[in-house]
């Protein structure tokens, strides 16, 4: 009997899915710094688990390019080139400017609803002064593209980058107030534009709003590395 939509019983969660959320979150919310290494036995202490769900977890992890894995050195946030930044900028850009035109074109009412409830949240937790609350909000306006364009190769194609790109703006807008205005007005800037259908303005906008995190992480790469 084919199974009724709506009615279908949710599986509970694996202790490892757990733990990849609570591992995942930590890492995009800048608990951990770029390089740093994860202590299995620190992990299992603080979730009150055993290694082994820990260790199934850091490996989920390093399929989705959080984490890598050094056989008898332990697992390591992932620590980006400034090579690899700018192609994870340069695939982000592709992948959001057709993600935009397809959620215009497939659900152009609730996309936008969406979107200008995503300002509103942004701008009150810009407003509080609460800038972890704000960059996980800035995260979800941009996955917002993907959540409506209906189209699940482009999706997955994301899916690749999503938490990289997560963790680098929390890197960014997290720590620096000026960065964090300016990202809000070209969100705004973004969403005005596809309400006029002005594709000239939002890809111009969305253009600079990439390219500008491209250069700064770029540049606080650089200044870690020199040890400033």
């Amino acid at each position: 009997m084919p199974a009724t939509p709506g009615m279908q019983i949710e599986q509970p969660k694996t202790l490892t899915e757990i733990v990849v959320e609570r591992i995942r979150a930590s890492i995009i919310d800048g608990q951990f710094a770029f390089g740093e290494n994860i202590s299995e036995d620190k992990l299992a202490t603080a979730f009150g688990v055993s290694r082994s769900p820990v260790r199934d977890a850091l490996n989920a992890l390093q399929f989705t390019g959080l984490v890598t894995i050094k056989p008898k050195r332990g697992s390591f946030v992932f620590n980006p080139t400034g090579e690899e930044v700018a192609e994870i900028c340069d695939y982000r850009l592709m992948l959001e400017r057709e993600a935009l035109r397809l959620s215009m074109a497939a659900d152009r009412e609730g996309f936008l609803t969406a979107l200008d409830d995503a300002l509103d949240r942004m701008r009150e937790r810009m407003q509080a002064g609460d800038e972890i609350g704000y960059v996980r909000i800035d995260t979800e306006f941009h996955n917002l593209f993907f959540d409506h364009c209906g189209n699940g190769l482009v999706q997955n194609a994301f899916h690749l980058v999503e938490a990289r790109i997560a963790t680098i703006r929390t890197a960014l807008n997290a720590r620096f107030k000026q960065r964090r205005e300016d990202s809000f007005d070209q969100h705004v800037a973004i969403v005005e534009g596809l309400k006029r259908g002005d594709w000239e303005q939002v890809h111009d906008v969305l253009g600079k709003h990439i390219t500008s995190i491209r250069t700064d992480a770029i540049d606080e790469l650089s200044r870690s590395a020199a040890g400033e």
